[in-house]
């Protein structure tokens, strides 16, 4: 048996007529040259119950040239360098059938296999594989299509994988950086996810632990790589629920985006000028897809069913549904943005050398030194953008509440190092007003896609006309509310202070 650590990988998914173009890519062509395709099958089982992948793994069998190998590994990864370690075991054996008694030294020891392993699914690749060697790095590159199939269902792969074999992970995202301007997108996906979600019909259960701060001598390097490592490992693991459709996974990668959002102005005065505008404009612009997407879905869930009766809501429901469509296809297209991708890879490297981006004194710098004058900028924003609150357009309500988003976000980002009764009052104050601000902006925004419908379809104008009422009644009702929670929020005491 050998028991590994998983390599440090970078892993690209692309449309298959992309192929060309990544395979003579200047980068790639000269690691590839003179390289034989290598076909590859591994087998994976579970047990009807799906008792190996609900534990987390997936076991598989195939060949390694004329032997043939056993293989226990993770289902999930999280698609970035550093944000995790889990291991794998790889077992050199006779014949094609998984052995459950080799799984005894393995996390499944407990699960009973000895009887009920079936083929659950199968990935089938064409691969060309070589490597980069620069100074004392050395990067393994394949670059691999073929199919993941579960029964009658199959799904077509291209991808180009990167694995640090040896040297330091900024070279990893050096070599990534090479592909930005190519049709390449990184995955949060693993092959055994794709195929458990496809003999399953559904995604497997995603666990995600929040970044949390110790609480003694954490430094601005050390919170800036572990906030911006877990926004992004939040990002690439939903993606693949959000380019499916699906609501929950939509949710997931929009509170990412407003958490790498919410870093990048926190901890601005500490950074360098000018640096990630890039990187923020294009999260921004894939943030307002990802709202719109949410904005649709919202308003047939939740608006419609609320203030009219099913039949006469049918007419509009067409036309929301119709429009959520469109706007899915423009998310997909902003999430596979190469501009996205180069925003992902420039943060990840950002990580790995915080005394680059920072400078020495600052990264070593302890944050709980910084984070007074931190919060304080964050909270005078929305006190600033708050003030006279009962006499602000919506508009400018909306402005308070993406204000106190940052200053709630920021919170949540230096919760480890501060404690105490007052840090939960203060938090209680924020939500209580956010929720407010919530119920606001749902009915401010069903107006907004009311008006858009009416003037696309005029035929809407009745039911529209009904849903504008309602709403500006419900929104008569929080405004009044608005005044007592904005008060109890600006009289209670900063816990930083």
């Amino acid at each position: 048996m050998i028991r590994n650590v998983m390599p440090v990988r970078l892993t690209f998914r692309f449309l298959p007529e992309a192929w060309p173009a990544i395979r003579h890519h200047a980068a790639i062509a000269a690691c590839l040259k003179n390289v034989r395709p290598r076909h590859r099958i591994w087998t994976f089982y579970d047990t009807p119950a799906a008792d190996v992948s609900l534990r987390g793994y997936a076991l598989c069998t195939g060949r390694n040239g004329r032997q043939s190998v056993q293989k226990l590994q993770p289902v999930l990864w999280t698609g970035l360098p550093g944000a995790s370690s889990s291991e794998c075991w790889i077992w050199f054996r006779k014949g094609l059938r998984p052995d459950p008694g080799l799984l005894n030294d393995t996390p499944l020891v407990d699960v009973d296999l000895e009887t009920g392993l079936l083929p659950i699914y199968r990935s089938d690749f064409w691969e060309l594989q070589g490597q980069q060697r620069t100074g004392e790095n050395i990067i393994q590159i394949t670059l691999s299509r073929g199919s993941v199939q579960a029964g009658k269902h199959s799904e077509t792969v291209c991808m180009v994988d990167f694995v640090l074999k040896e040297g330091l992970v900024a070279s990893l995202y050096e070599m990534a950086k090479t592909l930005a301007n190519l049709p390449v997108w990184l995955t949060g996906e693993s092959i055994p996810m794709q195929g458990a979600r496809l003999a399953n019909a559904q995604h497997l259960p995603l666990s995600i632990a929040k970044a949390r701060l110790s609480t003694e001598n954490v430094t601005v390097g050390m919170a800036w790589t572990l906030l911006v490592r877990s926004a992004l490992t939040s990002f690439l693991l939903h993606q693949v629920l959000t380019e499916r459709g699906d609501v929950e996974g939509v949710h997931q990668i929009r509170m990412a985006i407003r958490r790498l959002r919410t870093v990048l102005r926190f901890i601005r005065p500490l950074l360098p000028k000018k640096v990630f505008l890039k990187e923020a404009v294009a999260f921004q612009k894939l943030g307002r897809s990802l709202g719109e997407v949410r904005d649709w879905d919202v308003f047939v869930t939740e608006i419609l069913p609320n203030f009219l009766e099913p039949a006469v809501a049918e007419p509009f429901k067409i036309f929301a549904e119709n429009r959520s469509l469109e706007a899915r296809t423009e998310m997909h297209q902003r999430l596979t943005d190469p501009s996205v991708t180069a925003a992902i890879l420039s943060l990840g490297a950002s990580a790995e050398k915080t005394d680059d981006l920072f400078g020495a004194d600052v990264s070593s710098s302890l944050l709980e030194d910084r984070a007074p004058e931190l919060l304080d900028r964050m909270a005078r924003k929305v006190q600033h953008r708050g003030a006279h609150i009962s006499r602000l357009s919506d508009e400018h309500l909306h402005d308070v509440r993406k204000a106190l988003k940052g200053l709630r976000y920021s919170v949540d980002s230096v919760v480890g190092i501060y404690s105490g009764k007052r840090l939960t009052a203060y938090i209680k104050h924020c939500k209580d007003l956010q929720e407010v601000f919530g119920q606001f902006n749902d009915f401010t925004m069903a107006e907004r896609l009311v008006e858009q419908a009416v003037k696309d379809a005029p035929d809407l104008e009745g039911q529209g006309q009904a849903i504008l009422d309602a709403a500006h009644h419900a929104k008569k009702k929080i405004l009044k509310k608005l005044p007592k929670k904005w008060k109890a929020f600006s009289k209670s005491v900063p816990f930083w202070c």
